[in-house]
């Protein structure tokens, strides 16, 4: 439980960085890509609500795809990695802001602004802000050799770990 806990802490931080930063790139080029509603911070780039809902997601359903569906290994499986992101990424945020976020708060939690798609609960660009995810991947790993296992999956335990 404490290294899918650390995972989700990693990929949650990745989550932030990418989305702070791009958003901020972005900004700075005057084109404002996406606006937060809900609590919204840093020019309305992002939410910790959206950090919470990183944090709790994005490594769960990771595990629970290699799980279902094995990897390949080498360099094919960061990009089955990748295009799972891709894919589940925008389908992700389009259940929660129509189907959570609208019925519960009577508005979204963000609204993306270029290209948008579903009511701007999507965009046609959201694979590519979801491809940025991948970065949580070296750095699990990194984190998890660290701790001197050897990078093993997330799921794999040893003892009661």
């Amino acid at each position: 439980m404490k290294r899918l806990l650390i995972a989700c802490g990693i990929a949650a931080i990745a989550w932030i960085l990418a989305e702070v930063l791009g958003g901020l790139f972005f900004l700075a080029l005057g084109v404002r890509l996406w606006r937060y509603e809900i609590w919204p911070l840093f020019f309305a780039i992002t939410s910790p609500v959206v950090w919470f809902l990183a944090f709790v997601l994005i490594m769960p359903l990771t595990v629970a795809f290699e799980k279902v569906a094995p990897l390949p290994g080498g360099t094919s499986r960061i990009f089955v990695q990748l295009l799972f992101l891709m894919v589940t990424g925008p389908v992700v945020e389009v259940i929660l802001n129509d189907n959570l976020f609208r019925p519960l708060c009577g508005r979204p939690l963000y609204t993306y602004l270029v290209l948008p798609a579903f009511e701007g609960s999507s965009s046609l660009l959201s694979p590519f802000y979801y491809a940025t995810l991948i970065l949580h991947v070296p750095f699990t790993r990194r984190a998890f050799a660290a701790l001197g296992d050897g990078g093993r999956p997330v799921f794999q335990t040893q003892n009661s770990d």
